[in-house]
C-alpha cells in the first residue's frame, strides 16, 4: 500500500507514544527512517524486544550519537531531506540535541515538524517526563477505573501513547495536505495529557451540569444493567444489555419470561434501580450456561456481548483471523513472532508488512550514503563510534 509513497519521515521517537504513528506513515508507503543512539533507543529491550517489534515495522534504521557535533550533522542532514520530523523527547531535549524545530526549519521551511509529549512545549508541567499512566492518573482515568471497592487502575495497554501518536498522525496528513496547495510547513504539538483529557469528553461534559464524577464500575457502566462481565460454567462473558429491546431479547433468548414480566425490570429506569438484586439473578442465570453456549444463544438473539479472552485466545477468533489482523514472521534471535497489522482496510486490503522492525543501525550505511556521505567519512563515523552499522553473523 503505497499511498504516502515519496513521503520521507525521520523519526526521532522511542518507546510508543508518536512511534506508533510513524509505523502507520510506514506502512501507508512513506520512507520512515529511525534515528537511534548507539546504544539503541530505551524501549529496544523493554518486554525482551516485544514493544519495538510491534511498533517499528516498514522503517529504516540509522545509529547515531548526537551527543556529537557530527551526529548532529548528520542528522541535520536527514532533516533538511525530509518532509516530516518526529520526536518524542521531553520539551528541551532535542534542542540541545542541535534539532530544534527553529534550527530544523531554517534548513527546510517546509518541514512539518511534530512533537508528541506528556504535558506539550509550554506551561507548568512541560519539563516533566511523564509515561502513559501519568495522563490517565491526571485525566481522571486511572481513578474512574478498576472494581468498584479496589483501588483505582490503569489501562493494561498504552491506550493514551497510542492515541497521542494517531493525533499525531492525523495532524501530519493535515499538514502534507495543506503543503500540497500552500507549500507551507507545520509545528505540530501532541500530548498524552491532552489525549487523555479528551478521552474522557463525555464524561467532563456530563459533570459539567450534573456535578457527577465517574466511578469505578468494573466491566460494567452507571447508565445499564445487566452491562458487565458475568461468570459461566467455564469462563466469563460480557453481556451489554442497555436500551429495552435488548433486555427483551435477552429474556426470551433464555427463556426469562418471570424476568421479562416484571414491573421493576420493564425498563432502565427500574433496571438501574435494582441493579444489585437483579446482577445477582443474571448472575445465577449465566452459571447455568457455559460461555459458547450462552454466547450463542444472545447472539442469535441480536444481544450484545462478547467472550472474554486472553491475549492467548485472540488469534483463534474466527472474525480476526478474517479479518487477517495478526501476522507471522520469522526474526534474528526471536523464532516466530506474531505481529498486529494497522487496522485500516483500504479497497479490501490491510497495509502490508514489507519488512519487520530493524536491527539497530540495520540501515546506517544505506542511509548516510544518500545524503552524500562518502564511504570514506562513513567509515570514520563508524570507526569513532559516532554511528553503528549493523552486521549480521
Amino acid at each position: 500500500m503505497n499511498l504516502l509513497k515519496g513521503v520521507k519521515v525521520v523519526d526521532f521517537t522511542a518507546a510508543i507514544a508518536g512511534t506508533l504513528g510513524t509505523m502507520i506513515l510506514a506502512d501507508l508507503g512513506a520512507d520512515v527512517i529511525k534515528v537511534e543512539p548507539p546504544r539503541g533507543e530505551h524501549y529496544r529491550y523493554a518486554l525482551d524486544g516485544a514493544i519495538l517489534l510491534s511498533v517499528n515495522r516498514n522503517k529504516r534504521d540509522i545509529a547515531l550519537d548526537l551527543r556529537t557535533e557530527e551526529g548532529q550533522q548528520a542528522a541535520l542532514k536527514l532533516a533538511s531531506k525530509a518532509d516530516v520530523f518526529t520526536e518524542n523527547f521531553v520539551p528541551g531535549t532535542i534542542d540541545k540535541l542541535g534539532l530544534s524545530y527553529e534550527k530544523v526549519r531554517q534548513l527546510n521551511p517546509g518541514i512539518i515538524y511534530s512533537s508528541v509529549s506528556g504535558f506539550g512545549q509550554s506551561g507548568p508541567y512541560s519539563r516533566r517526563p511523564a509515561y502513559d499512566p501519568s495522563a490517565q492518573a491526571m485525566a481522571g482515568i486511572m481513578i474512574a477505573t478498576g472494581e468498584p471497592e479496589g483501588k483505582p487502575c490503569r489501562q493494561v495497554t498504552s491506550l493514551l501513547d497510542m492515541s497521542a501518536s494517531l493525533y499525531a498522525t492525523i495532524a501530519i496528513l493535515a499538514a502534507l495536505i495543506d503543503r500540497e496547495k500552500t507549500g507551507k510547513g507545520r509545528r505540530i504539538d501532541v500530548t498524552l495529557l491532552d489525549a487523555g483529557v479528551f478521552a474522557m469528553n463525555y464524561h467532563l461534559t456530563y459533570h459539567s451540569f450534573t456535578g457527577k464524577v465517574p466511578q469505578r464500575w468494573g466491566s460494567g457502566t452507571e447508565g445499564w444493567v445487566p452491562y458487565g462481565a458475568f461468570d459461566t460454567k467455564d469462563k466469563p462473558i460480557w453481556i451489554g444489555v442497555s436500551i429495552d429491546r435488548f433486555w427483551t431479547a435477552f429474556c426470551q433468548a433464555l427463556g426469562l419470561d418471570d424476568l421479562l414480566n416484571d414491573p421493576r425490570y420493564t425498563d432502565d429506569k427500574g433496571r438501574r434501580e435494582h441493579r444489585d438484586e437483579l446482577n445477582a439473578k443474571v448472575g445465577e442465570i449465566c452459571q447455568r450456561y457455559t460461555s459458547a453456549e450462552l454466547e450463542a444463544k444472545l447472539a442469535e438473539a441480536g444481544v450484545p456481548c462478547a467472550l472474554v479472552a486472553t491475549v492467548a485466545e485472540v488469534e483463534q477468533n474466527p472474525h480476526v483471523q478474517l479479518r487477517k489482523l495478526i501476522e507471522e514472521w520469522d526474526y534474528p534471535g526471536k523464532g516466530k513472532v506474531k505481529i498486529v497489522n494497522t487496522p485500516t482496510m483500504i479497497d479490501g486490503q490491510l497495509p502490508e508488512t514489507r519488512m519487520m522492525a530493524p536491527q539497530l543501525g540495520e540501515h546506517t550505511t544505506e542511509i548516510l550514503t544518500e545524503i552524500g556521505y562518502s564511504k570514506e567519512e562513513i567509515q570514520t563515523l563508524l570507526d569513532k563510534g559516532i554511528a553503528v552499522q549493523y552486521k549480521t553473523d
